[in-house]
């Protein structure tokens, strides 16, 4: 399983919010391009980078560390936050980003069919945060502030050209309290081809081992990561 080391932007700074909540935010290190080198230093050698100002205010606010991050060799990165248009999409992979994190922007009007007519679906990662609502997997948009009545379900459902979805139970990022097995195992039986990139909740090591057991081939860690419950030697020796 590929393992998505997460770094996290605000306001320069890499951190970690807790359930998606802008106002219980926790900085870890205030240079995010000495974060993404001890990654490299870990053959940790893909990143998650998310912009979270962008995600609050539909503004890349932090762009110039995300090129001073793709300035190390060997490195590749899937970004998102504030990314709400074609033409951002267009200049972010220009830059050499690898894979574009897309969720609020895929509900505008005619958003999708662009991406379909301009870019290889691999290029692509639906972020789709949600909240279980009534058992039902509810997505959130803008910066994970405003709910739908969608469900994840319905919405993948007509999504089949993209392989790569991203999907974060925010109710349990940065809480470290496991990941969403029952979703994402519902996912894979619905959707037994897609590329399901597990995020938020995980904690450990055995929670990993139980998301390879489901064959998850990738799975973002952040907090867990910074808060040391998962060391780096071990996703370098293990996964």
């Amino acid at each position: 399983m590929k393992i998505l080391p997460a770094i996290d932007l605000k306001n320069g700074n890499c951190v970690r919010l807790l359930k998606g909540n802008f106002n219980k935010v926790t900085e870890y290190n205030s240079d995010p391009i000495s974060q993404a080198k001890i990654f490299k230093a870990n053959q940790l050698n893909y990143l998650h980078i998310v912009d979270l100002d962008g995600a609050e205010t539909g503004k890349q606010l932090n762009f110039e560390v995300v090129k001073e991050i793709l300035q190390i060799s060997d490195i590749s990165v899937q970004v998102g936050g504030g990314i709400r248009s074609i033409k951002k999409v267009e200049a972010m992979l220009a830059m050499g980003v690898s894979r574009i994190i897309l969720g609020t922007a895929l509900f505008q009007d005619h958003f999708i069919q662009d991406l379909k007519n301009n870019f290889d679906s691999n290029q692509i990662v639906l972020a789709l945060d949600f909240k279980v609502r009534n058992d039902i997997p509810k997505i959130y948009t803008h910066g994970w502030q405003d709910s739908t009545e969608l469900s994840l379900y319905d919405f993948l459902a007509d999504q089949s050209f993209f392989s790569n979805v991203l999907a974060t139970d925010i109710s349990l990022d940065g809480a470290m309290q496991g990941p969403s097995i029952k979703i994402y195992k519902d996912l894979l039986n619905i959707f037994p081809t897609l590329n399901l990139i597990a995020s938020g909740g995980i904690r450990s090591l055995d929670d990993l081992n139980i998301l390879q057991s489901l064959k998850i081939k990738e799975a973002v860690v952040g907090k867990a990561i910074y808060e040391k419950n998962i060391s780096l030697r071990d996703l370098k020796n293990d996964y």
